[in-house]
């Protein structure tokens, strides 16, 4: 990397970090999906024990910090669980940067001096993260470069799309984002709070009526096999240690996520009372033995998606989103946004998802020409701004974008905040 900010195709390869709400991915940008696929969680102890893991003075020196799934599933008496992310930028700092140490000495084994980095941020993200982010990788890690894009124009890239919506449906929400020659029109983006988040929540309602216990894995010594939908039979872990309400919820929240991705579908229609007979069931058992087929009910959680009352609920449905997307851009733009909408996101991974969305939007359409991009492979769809960014990362015409180590320590963080320095 150069004083210039022109990246040395010659050098190391970049690193591309995908920061989401649910979860953090990173890798080396020569590979076709991330090499680590970490919690956006991290768990902290007061200090009472011996921490293991390296420290700098810059991390709060009374906490001991816990990061990635095996670490934190484990139970530990005091440990609270939080997200370092909030509505998809960065919260929590110090989680944050024991995070990133964590990346680079225990996933990638790697000194950061020698790797480029590329970011992925949210549309919504403020010049004084960005910013502070640039300083943190420079004045600790001593990256050559950086380079920060938006997640959508990311995604859109990975699919080789320079004009068009990007759906994408995530944990804490659902955005509609505009692009226009790589770049986001920021002030198009609509959003609403139905992501992955709500669709558990609907779940664990569900379960809450129906008088079915979430026990999580951890609490289970052993199960019977029993009939479906009769009492399960189970017996509870000794010696437990006293575990916090967030580490808690957060082992119950796997379980609802697991039944998310397991037994619920989008129907192809908007249900009807005489179809809902009809339909296919699931079997699903949980951890303690419970099990009964969901038929009906696995179609009715995911269905607010896409038949929202704005009027009971104040919320938007998705193909609403992207109508209203589509109306806040120039009438000359609009043809070609609705032949390039890009579906991405975790939440988009529910079987059923983008054929119901194509049809809920092409219903309000007349003349225009609809096209929807789904990836059919599950991990370019859930990885659509992770492989994005590696492909920006190594593109000839996108050396512009990286800021430099050189350009950082003689004119200030401030310079990553130009037009030309990120999309």
């Amino acid at each position: 990397m150069s004083a210039g900010g022109i990246y040395d195709a010659s050098g190391n390869d970049p690193l591309v970090f995908d920061l989401g709400s649910h979860s953090i991915r990173f890798g080396f940008c020569d590979r076709n999906s991330p090499h680590s696929d970490i919690p956006a969680v991290v768990g902290t102890l007061l200090d009472g024990t011996e921490s293991t893991e390296r420290r700098t003075d810059r991390i709060k020196e009374s906490l001991t910090y816990y990061v990635n799934t095996n670490t934190l599933c484990v139970p530990r008496e005091g440990m609270e669980l939080k997200n370092i992310m909030l509505n998809g930028l960065i919260e929590d700092w110090d989680a944050f940067e024991y995070l990133m140490d964590y990346a680079y000495s225990k996933c990638l084994f790697t000194d950061p001096q020698f790797h480029p980095v590329v970011f992925t941020e949210s549309p919504i993200n403020t010049k004084q993260k960005r910013e502070k982010l640039a300083e943190l990788m420079f004045e600790k890690y001593n990256v050559p470069g950086i380079m920060v894009c938006k997640n959508a124009a990311a995604a859109a890239f990975s699919c080789t799309i320079p004009t068009g919506i990007i759906v994408d449906s995530g944990a804490t929400h659902t955005s509609a984002i505009p692009i226009y020659q790589g770049y986001v029109i920021c002030n198009a983006i609509v959003s609403t709070p139905m992501g992955g988040n709500f669709i558990l929540k609907r779940c664990q309602q569900h379960f809450y009526d129906n008088k079915i216990d979430v026990i999580p894995n951890y609490l289970v010594a052993n199960k019977q096999r029993v009939k479906p939908k009769t009492a399960p039979i189970w017996s509870r872990k000794n010696m437990l240690p006293k575990v916090t309400d967030t580490w808690h919820n957060y082992m119950c929240k796997s379980v609802l996520e697991d039944f998310q991705h397991t037994v619920l579908e989008v129907a192809e229609d908007p249900l009807h009372n005489d179809k809902l007979s009809n339909l296919p069931t699931c079997h699903y058992e949980f951890p303690n033995g419970y099990n009964q087929e969901f038929g009906d009910e696995r179609f009715k959680i995911p269905e607010l998606l896409f038949c929202s009352d704005i009027k009971k609920n104040h919320l938007f449905s998705l193909s609403e989103i992207v109508h209203l997307c589509a109306s806040l851009c120039s009438k000359e733009m609009r043809d070609e946004l609705y032949g390039n909408i890009v579906l991405t996101g975790g939440n988009s991974l529910i079987k059923g998802f983008p054929r119901r969305l194509h049809k809920e939007i092409s219903m309000d359409l007349k003349c225009t020409r609809l096209k929807l991009t789904a990836p059919i492979n599950s991990t370019a769809r859930r990885f659509g701004a992770w492989i994005g960014g590696s492909l920006l990362a190594t593109g000839d015409k996108f050396y512009d974008l990286w800021f430099s180590s050189g350009e950082y320590h003689e004119r200030g963080t401030d310079q990553i905040n130009l037009n030309h320095r990120y999309i």
